[in-house]
C-alpha cells in the first residue's frame, strides 16, 4: 500500500502537509507523501500548520520520512524527529508513516497507536484512517474476546476513509507531464484501498455477501496496481457463496498477478475447478 500512496501524491505532496490551517468549523486540510498526484496544489482539507510555522530542516526530515523503505531505519527516523520538534506542524504525518511501518511489522497495536494519534491531529486524515483500519483488522485474531470489537472498529475506520477519500482526491491537480488517464486510475487505486478493507473485514466476519460486493468494487476501482490479495479474498467469499465460475475467474486473476497471494490461490483454485468439472454433465466433463 505505501508504494501505492507514494506513487498516487508524488513528491509534491510533502506540500499538502504544509497547507494553512483553518479554525474551527472550515474545511480540514489535505495531505502529504510522496509521488505524483497533487502537484503544487496546497490545500486546507487537513489541519495542516499555520503559513511560516515550520522549518525548511522539518521539511527535509519529513520527506526523508516518506521516502525511507526501510521500517525501521523508518522508525528511527519518526523517534529522532518526535524528539527534535515534539511540537511540529508535521507531526501529524511523521505519526502516519510510523503508523504504516507498524503496520509492515506486523506490530498492530503500536501501528493503531500512531494512527490514532494522527487522527487526533486531524480526524480526516484519509491515510490515517486507512492503515488504522487495516492494523484493526489483521491484528483481530479469532477467539480473543476483543476479536468483534477489532473488527467493528476497522468498519468504522475503513467508512471513514472511504468517505474522505473522494473529496480530497478531487481537489488534486494533474501535473502536466501526466497523462490523464494515468491520473484518473491513480485516484481510483487509492479509493480501492477502503473497500479493500471493508471486504476483509466482511470475510473475517463470514458475511460473504457483503465481502464480495467491496471486494469487486475494489477491483475495479483498482486497475492502476490490481493487488493480488484482493482477488484471493474475492474468490475465497464467492467459493463461501457457491459463486464458483466467478471464484475460478477471480482466483485465477490473483494467480495471473502473482506474488505470496498466488501461492495461497492454488488450493482454492484447484478445489473450485474440481466442482466445476463435476456440475458438468457427464458427457462434457474435460479430460
Amino acid at each position: 500500500m505505501r508504494k501505492l500512496i507514494a506513487m498516487v501524491l508524488g513528491a509534491a505532496g510533502l506540500a499538502l502537509w504544509l497547507a494553512p490551517s483553518l479554525h474551527a468549523g472550515q474545511q480540514q486540510q489535505e495531505r502529504q507523501k510522496p509521488s505524483t498526484q497533487f502537484g503544487a496544489q496546497q490545500s486546507t482539507q487537513f489541519g495542516a500548520p499555520a503559513a511560516g510555522s515550520v522549518t525548511a530542516e522539518e521539511k527535509t526530515a519529513l520527506q526523508k520520512i516518506m521516502e525511507t523503505v526501510d521500517t525501521q531505519e523508518r522508525l528511527t527516523l519518526v523517534e529522532q524527529f518526535l524528539a527534535k520538534w515534539p511540537q511540529s506542524s508535521l507531526r501529524g504525518g511523521v505519526y502516519v508513516w510510523a503508523s504504516e511501518a507498524y503496520r509492515i511489522q506486523r506490530n498492530y497495536d503500536k501501528a493503531v497507536e500512531y494512527g490514532q494519534q494522527a487522527l487526533d491531529l486531524n480526524p480526516r486524515d484519509p491515510f490515517a484512517l486507512i492503515f488504522v483500519a487495516d492494523s484493526l483488522a489483521e491484528g483481530a485474531v479469532p477467539g480473543q474476546a476483543d476479536y468483534q470489537e477489532k473488527l467493528a472498529r476497522a468498519e468504522e475506520y475503513a467508512r471513514r476513509a472511504a468517505e474522505v477519500l473522494p473529496e480530497i482526491l478531487a481537489k488534486g491537480t494533474r501535473r502536466p507531464e501526466m497523462p490523464e488517464e494515468e491520473y484518473a486510475m491513480q485516484q481510483k487505486a487509492l479509493e480501492a484501498q477502503p473497500h479493500a478493507t471493508l471486504g476483509y473485514i466482511y470475510l473475517r466476519q463470514s458475511d460473504y455477501a457483503r465481502a464480495i460486493e467491496e471486494l469487486k468494487l475494489a477491483t475495479e476501482l483498482n486497475q492502476y496496481r490490481p493487488n493480488a490479495f484482493d482477488y484471493l479474498r474475492l474468490g475465497v467469499a464467492q467459493f463461501r457463496q457457491k459463486q464458483y465460475a466467478e471464484a475460478e475467474a477471480s482466483l485465477q486473476r490473483c494467480v495471473e498477478i502473482g506474488g505470496p497471494a498466488a501461492d495461497k490461490a492454488q488450493s482454492p483454485l484447484a478445489s473450485v475447478r474440481r466442482l466445476l468439472q463435476a456440475q458438468q454433465p457427464p458427457g462434457e466433463k474435460k479430460p
